[in-house]
Parts: C-alpha cells; sequence; structure tokens
C-alpha cells in the first residue's frame, strides 16, 4: 500500500474520469503517476454513491404512502375529525368512571345511620342479646364482671337471667322481668320475690346495688336517646365474621356528669341498620363500669312472657 498522501494536485488532466458509471478501461491514456491517484478517486465516489441510493426505492414509497394517508385524512374533513373527537370523548369518560369506581364509598352520615338503627330497632319483635357488667378501679384492673342473657322488646319489655353478688355475696341465679309497666325480680329458688310498679324501680333496683341499670336494657330507647346527649360520628365501615359491611358509629358526650354514660360507639349493620353490638362506659364511686350488648338474633314469635311468673 501507497502510504503517501496525494492532495490530486498533478492530475487535473484527468478529473472527468475520477467520477464515471462506465464500465471498461479509461478511454484517455492515464500515466503510470496518476493511475493511483484516479483509482483513488473512483473508489471514493462509488462509495458515497452507494450509500446514497441504498434503498432509495424503499425510501420513495414510503413517502409516497405518506402523502396519500395526508392526502385521505384531508379528503375525509369533518367527519373524520368528527370521528376522533368522539373516540377521544369516549376515553377520557371511561377513564374518569375507571378512577370514581377505584375511589372507596363515602360514609353515610351518623344522624342518617342511626336513624335507620331507631327505625329497625322499633319493630316489635323479641331479640337476644349477651350483655356483659364490668368494673375497673383507678388503675384500670377489673374488680368484678357479670354476664347475663337478655331479650327485649321495644317498650320496656326485657328479661334478664344471670348471676348476682352483692357486697361481696353471691345470690346465684336471678331472673328480672319487666312489662313496660310492672318490674319483678325472681331468684333461682323461689325465695325473696318481689314485684312493684316500673316508677318505683330504683326502690326495687336498689337491694342489687349497681350492677345493672335498667335504662340500658330498653335497647330501642337507648339509641334514640343518643342523639340528644352526644356528639356521633361515622368512624370507619367494617365487616363481620360473616363479610356483611358494619357501620362504626362513635357517640362522645357532650357534658361528663357523674353517674351517666360518658362514651359509647355501636356497630351498624348497613343493610339492615340493625345494631349488632354495643360498648359504653360511664364513671361512678370511684369505678369504671362498662357495659357490652352483643346482638344475637331474633326470638320466635310467642316464646317470651314479661309478666311476673305468679
Amino acid at each position: 500500500m501507497n502510504d503517501r498522501i496525494d492532495d490530486g494536485r498533478g492530475h487535473d488532466e484527468w478529473g472527468e474520469l475520477d467520477d464515471t458509471l462506465a464500465d471498461g478501461p479509461s478511454p484517455i491514456a492515464v500515466p503510470e503517476e496518476s493511475k493511483l491517484w484516479l483509482a483513488e478517486q473512483r473508489f471514493l465516489h462509488g462509495m458515497l454513491r452507494a450509500l446514497h441510493t441504498a434503498d432509495a426505492a424503499g425510501r420513495e414509497g414510503r413517502i409516497a404512502g405518506l402523502l396519500e394517508r395526508i392526502d385521505a385524512e384531508r379528503a375525509a374533513g369533518p367527519q373524520r375529525r368528527r370521528h376522533w373527537l368522539l373516540v377521544t370523548a369516549a376515553a377520557v369518560l371511561f377513564a374518569m368512571v375507571a378512577v370514581w369506581l377505584a375511589l372507596p364509598t363515602r360514609l353515610p352520615t351518623a344522624e342518617a345511620a342511626v336513624g335507620r338503627a331507631v327505625a329497625e330497632l322499633a319493630r316489635d319483635v323479641d331479640r337476644r342479646y349477651l350483655l356483659e357488667v364490668g368494673f375497673r378501679d383507678g388503675q384500670g384492673k377489673q374488680v368484678a364482671r357479670h354476664e347475663f342473657a337478655l331479650v327485649a322488646r321495644p317498650g320496656m319489655r326485657f328479661r334478664v337471667d344471670g348471676k348476682f353478688e352483692l357486697a361481696g355475696m353471691q345470690l346465684g341465679e336471678l331472673r328480672i322481668g319487666c312489662d313496660g309497666q310492672e318490674l319483678w325480680w325472681l331468684p333461682a329458688n323461689g325465695l325473696f320475690r318481689k314485684a312493684a310498679p316500673l316508677a318505683e324501680r330504683d326502690r326495687l333496683m336498689k337491694g342489687l346495688g349497681d350492677v345493672l341499670d335498667l335504662g340500658y336494657l330498653d335497647v330501642h330507647d337507648l339509641v334514640k336517646k343518643l342523639p340528644d346527649d352526644f356528639d356521633l360520628r361515622v368512624v370507619a365501615r367494617e365487616t363481620d365474621a360473616n363479610g356483611r359491611p358494619q357501620l362504626r358509629i362513635a357517640a362522645t358526650r357532650r357534658s361528663t356528669a357523674r353517674g351517666h354514660l360518658r362514651s359509647a360507639w355501636l356497630l351498624s349493620d348497613e343493610a339492615t341498620g340493625m345494631v349488632t353490638r354495643i360498648e359504653a362506659e360511664r364513671e361512678g364511686r370511684g369505678l369504671v363500669q362498662s357495659l357490652t350488648l352483643q346482638y344475637l338474633g331474633e326470638e320466635s314469635p310467642g316464646l317470651v312472657d314479661y309478666r311476673r311468673p305468679w
């Protein structure tokens, strides 16, 4: 290979032969000292020509296709543009619906939820509950706990069965009932039974201490009065063991008078409005009393008699 650089000076007379498509030898005799230069020039021009003409037919076809599509779009005019506007609008609407469905549903207001609960509890049916009453001291230690079976019907009609304790002495099984007019209680042994008009309930219940507040046994009346003295909020939506949506309603008393409920929360079935659980607390005599009502279901009609059994 010749390593010298030839700038072409001295070969001007052979310039017309450096870029040609003609085959065969040069028609003009080229001196020996110019042949190398001419060969290099032809090689360079051939490379450039091949580079710029590669796939020339393909490029021309693609350009022609693009021009045809542009002409077709222009020929379609407003109708074609209207079609794409409709497609765009549909896409935007679909996106908005998808976002709306992905957002969590809003919780109902507490007033609406409690209103539905009151309406459901007002139905004239017998309902069964598990009633738990506990007492804690100032350090939060539980000092007593009682568990009762409760059957209740609107109108201050109820029957409670369980074990009562008074002054550290176990009184044994005791049934307390009310038919809306008369309050009575009956020990399991049948001794020391008592009855009195409902208006005298404080005197009758005094013998049982603070174990049971009868005002909590009429569940319909208890829930109905909550909006009068409490600030209510629906704080969450939950599901029960069966997967049914439940609304958690928090109730905070506006004034904290001693002996009254200071706070409570309810779970209500979102579909039916039925209150499925109530938890409440009140303070009194240095202890905090807790009350829990767990709904167990409706009792079959005609099985419960709230009148005193003697």
